[in-house]
């Protein structure tokens, strides 16, 4: 069938699509952290199952189940070399399914993280993934390109500028929505749709993100803002989770009438998404048999009263940064308790405070061990020790949006000081169970924290006030190659960190030329020193704790002091370095180990200018 054929039957009848590929083979007991996709060259009957009975059912339009067949993705099973295989025979199981009549889609989704988190993926190199999938779908024999499921309205347009580039198939470009009607990049519906649109899309509208009810409320928003063809794939329910698998419990009448709705919106092409069966799929057909296109309504005017941004309430703790360049600036970080006793915390915080520290650097489930929440803990040692708290945040054990209820709450408790981290993985702390969630790095988290400071979280929806986050950055000096670390510190600065604190650093040459390398970025830097404790524990931190490298002459100074004499040999250590150093760095982060605060409190004397008082 030609790609006419289709641009000419959505304008003149009412199409219906499939449903779920994914939540049907995980259904059929696929494991949901499989690769579908790859089930195209090891279990080929399978999906031509699911595609026949999807035909059956009364699709006129089924999808070839590579939504996830991008270079990017399969490399995270080791399949990055097959994704020409997979794709082109996603395209041939479905085409093979398609009797007289029935169109094939090419699934096209988002490329997905990088596996280095830390770096994204470039212009160019999205676009050669997408290339590289679709390429190969045209060949299969598609009859059109589905770009479907993206959240980055910049990521579907390059996807839809590489179909350009490679075929002339038309192409249907739909985004997920939230219920607050805007992308999870906080671009709104009506926003995103008119920029597709305005890029060349044959046909604009929404699929998966969250229930029927939310995407017809997109459709009540645009259809009646565009003269294109529109589509609408939405989610069978939100999902349930149960025994290793996710269920989904919207009805099969519930979806047939939510297809009815969009289709008396004017919505040309509808069909499901995530959780949608064969029996959705028939009930669907049989109330939309014989349709065609409604004339479009007038689009919903929401009258949205103004939003106060009022400041947040004057902080109860100065900003410590007003000090940098007036003195040397001294942090101690110490750890969360394991359980629930946190009194010794605070008690050692108020200790430092005495001593003349002026802030506490709460650690966050350092090596992805498990203790008590870093925010919490610094509510309280802002209470009770009279100290400000920079509280370390990590992309490791919260999506989207526990990370934005979380930080929400941290700025009802006052807290003002964060420190945006990727964290280290979940494999490292050996939780039993536990994974790693990252849905963003130390990047995004930046971002997400800088619109929070605008009033908004990152679906774009006022929060009634804004934030007052003052964002710090970790840096790692100990690196081979300090400029690729510089660059992505100044990418932090760019997206709104203002201060940063390094890795535990041995070596005085490296700190000076840090701070040389560094100083264009006009931020203040705070350097790392950690008082070692004993040889062991400095083979441990130098072999197994990423981002610290401990000189050979510090590691053999350590392993000739006796065992009684370790402890001050580290702190004696660490005291040199910061004398050597005071005259560059705005301010010393000290990170006693083992969270022992005492071990930390001859080396603050040392950097407020009072002798040192080594410990017997």
């Amino acid at each position: 069938m030609s790609s006419q054929s289709f641009l000419d039957r959505i304008r003149s009848e009412v199409l219906l699509g499939d449903g779920g590929m994914g939540s049907m083979l995980h259904s059929l007991g696929i494991p949901a952290e499989a690769s579908f996709e790859s089930l195209n060259l090891s279990q080929p009957d399978l999906v031509a199952k699911v595609h026949e009975e999807y035909v059956a059912a009364g699709a006129q339009l089924i999808e070839t189940n590579t939504f996830g067949a991008n270079r990017n993705k399969l490399a995270s099973y080791g399949q990055e070399d097959q994704t020409r295989e997979i794709n082109l025979a996603g395209a041939r199981l479905a085409r093979g399914k398609a009797s007289a009549g029935i169109l094939v889609a090419g699934s096209v989704g988002p490329l997905g993280k990088t596996l280095k988190l830390e770096r994204q993926l470039t212009d160019s190199e999205q676009l050669d993934s997408f290339r590289e999938q679709i390429t190969a779908l045209a060949e299969g024999g598609v009859d059109l390109v589905m770009l479907e499921t993206f959240s980055d309205l910049d990521e579907i347009a390059l996807a839809l500028r590489a179909t350009r580039a490679v075929c002339d198939l038309p192409v249907v470009c739909q985004m997920a929505f939230t219920n607050e009607l805007r992308t999870m990049g906080g671009v709104g519906a009506s926003q995103a749709l008119r920029a597709l649109e305005e890029a060349g899309a044959e046909v604009v509208g929404g699929n998966c993100g969250a229930g029927p009810r939310a995407l017809i409320k997109v459709i009540e928003q645009i259809s009646g803002t565009t003269n294109k063809p529109l589509s609408a794939f939405p989610n069978a329910s939100y999902p349930r989770y149960e025994e290793g698998r996710y269920f989904f419990v919207g009805s099969a009448q519930y979806l047939a009438d939510s297809a009815e709705q969009l289709a008396n919106l004017g919505v040309n092409l509808i069909g499901g998404c995530c959780g949608t069966t064969p029996d959705h799929i028939r009930a669907m057909a049989q109330r939309l048999r014989d349709r065609t296109p409604a004339a479009r309504p007038q689009p919903v005017r929401v009258s949205v009263a103004e939003v106060t941004t009022a400041e947040p309430d004057a902080p109860g703790h100065a900003n410590f940064l007003d000090k940098v360049g007036k003195e040397t600036v001294c942090i101690v970080e110490l750890d969360p308790p394991r359980g629930l006793l946190w009194g010794p915390v605070v008690e050692g915080a108020r200790k430092l405070a005495e001593a003349g520290t002026d802030a506490i650097s709460v650690a966050e489930n350092s090596l992805a061990s498990i203790r008590m929440s870093s925010m919490v803990v610094g509510h309280f040692i802002q209470r009770d020790a009279g100290l400000p708290a920079i509280v370390h945040c990590t992309c490791r054990d919260r999506n989207l949006i526990g990370q934005q209820s979380e930080l929400m709450g941290a700025s009802a408790l006052g807290i003002r000081l964060l420190l945006a981290i990727t964290g280290d993985p979940v494999s490292m702390g050996g939780v039993l169970g536990a994974t790693s969630v990252y849905d963003t790095n130390s990047f995004g988290l930046i971002d997400m924290i800088s619109k929070l400071n605008q009033g908004e979280n990152l679906a774009g929806s006022p929060l009634g006030r804004r934030t007052d986050f003052i964002i710090g950055a970790g840096f790692n000096p100990n690196v081979r190659k300090m400029e690729v670390e510089i660059k992505r510190l100044a990418k932090k600065v760019a997206n709104g960190a203002v201060f940063a604190m390094t890795q535990p650093v041995f070596n005085a040459e490296r700190v000076r030329s840090m701070y040389e390398r560094t100083a264009h970025l006009g931020i203040p830097i705070f350097l790392g020193v950690l008082p070692l404790y004993s040889a062991r524990n400095t083979e441990f931190l130098h072999n197994e704790v990423p981002g610290i490298r401990i000189p050979d002459e510090v590691r053999q100074r350590m392993r000739e002091a006796s065992p009684d004499e370790a402890s001050k040999t580290g702190i004696e250590i660490a005291a040199e370095l910061i004398v050597e150093v005071l005259d560059v760095a705005p301010g010393i982060y000290i990170i006693p180990p083992f969270s022992k605060h005492e071990l930390a409190l001859p080396l603050v004397e040392v950097v407020k200018g009072q002798p040192a008082k080594i410990m017997d």
